[in-house]
């Protein structure tokens, strides 16, 4: 038994990522009992993390927060870089307080990463586990700007330098597998695979019930952006323009839009919360009016990453339309169909036709249903027992 467990979140700000961090700590902390559970992390980071954590009864953990080093509306390498390594060398000093040599990182920037990496090749008696998320997609380089073959480089240099008390989780079987022959057989033998943890409670209160029945309502949520191909709602929607401006179909993002996608709005699509970062609790409101959740992600954006949104949807029971991608089809083979999984955008727009004339009727309620068994097949109870093998 550890007697301090040091979790760090020196990746990201305010509520992004706040779900899964939840579900790490929660885990942990239950599953360690008579440990210390420090999480340090941004303090409105850490604000949302109380929030959700709000009504479980955790005896043993304190939460340690600091000031934000870089502005979510406007990037800046120097800002974002020096600073995660500042926070760094702060978490490890905060190590030696507390006679710690077990740290857990919910989330690492390449240049953080292997920052860390550095450090350890000269402090190698301690114990550190590192989260993999969306960076992974930098070790593909091909169709990558500039700066992100730098960062995949850098990665690639992390992993590289990796020390053997190293343990990486991912969140997928799939992306383990995905990750042979991009990173070393040395690697892939430290890494581990648990399903992405998702708390699926839902507070009622939040929701609201669909005004009008009649209009079909589809909407692409989270931060829209190319790499996610979010510009394929506007081809949608001029191609069903007739049947909006009839009220009959209804398409939405919820989500900031990135600057990147602005020749492609038009007066067609309605964009919510299109300029800042959506509150959770909006977030769940706005989901709770549509029919459907699409996704237009693709192998080019999704191989190595798991999607939160799609937990998001399961979580709150809304069925998915989405182009076929590997962690989708991985999720579907495993535990069962949750909506239409699409091999381009054509069968997309067939598929909408046929719902906006009330068809498939009985596979929207095996949607739901399956939708009902996989949040009991795997709510953070059975999640904690893999994740107890790795630590």
């Amino acid at each position: 038994m550890k007697d301090t467990i040091v979790i760090s979140e020196v990746c990201h700000i305010g509520e992004v990522h706040f779900q899964v961090n939840s579900c790490f700590i929660e885990m942990i902390a239950k599953s360690n009992p008579s440990s210390k559970i420090i999480f340090t992390a941004e303090e409105n980071h850490i604000d949302a993390v109380k929030l959700s954590l709000q009504l479980e009864d955790i005896q043993n953990l304190t939460y340690l927060p600091y000031k934000g080093f870089y502005s979510e509306k406007k990037f800046k390498w120097s800002s974002r870089i020096i600073g995660e390594c500042k926070q760094i060398l702060k978490i490890f000093k905060l190590g030696l307080l507390h006679n710690n040599n077990f740290f857990i990182w919910t989330c690492l920037f390449p240049t953080g990463h292997l920052f860390l990496n550095i450090l350890l090749l000269l402090k190698k008696n301690t114990k550190h586990i590192i989260i993999l998320h969306g960076e992974l997609e930098l070790l593909k380089m091909k169709g990558k700007r500039k700066s992100e073959i730098f960062l995949g480089i850098i990665l690639k240099t992390a992993f590289f330098l990796s020390t053997k008390k190293n343990k990486y989780i991912v969140l997928g079987d799939n992306i383990r597998k995905s990750l042979i022959g991009l990173v070393s057989n040395s690697t892939i033998d430290k890494t581990y695979a648990i399903l992405h943890p998702y708390n699926f409670f839902v507070n009622k209160e939040n929701l609201t019930k669909k005004e009008d029945n009649t209009v079909l309502t589809i909407g692409a949520i989270g931060t829209q952006m190319l790499s996610k191909n979010s510009h394929s709602i506007y081809e949608l929607g001029e191609y069903f323009k007739d049947q909006i401006i009839k009220n009959r179909i209804n398409l939405l993002t919820i989500g900031k839009v990135l600057p990147e996608l602005k020749k492609y709005q038009n007066n067609i699509i309605r964009n919510l919360y299109s300029d800042s970062f959506v509150s959770q609790q909006n977030f769940e409101l706005e989901i709770s009016k549509l029919d459907f959740i699409i996704f237009f992600y693709d192998n080019g954006s999704y191989k190595l990453c798991a999607s939160g949104a799609i937990f998001e949807a399961i979580r709150l029971e809304v069925p998915i339309i989405s182009v076929k991608n590997d962690f989708f089809v991985w999720i579907f083979e495993s535990y069962g169909e949750l909506g239409f999984l699409c091999d381009d955008l054509d069968e997309i727009k067939a598929v909408i036709s046929e719902l906006n004339n009330e068809g498939y009727k009985e596979k929207i309620e095996i949607f739901k249903t399956n939708m009902k068994q996989f949040k009991i097949d795997n709510n953070l109870n059975k999640i904690s027992l893999k994740l107890e093998t790795i630590l």
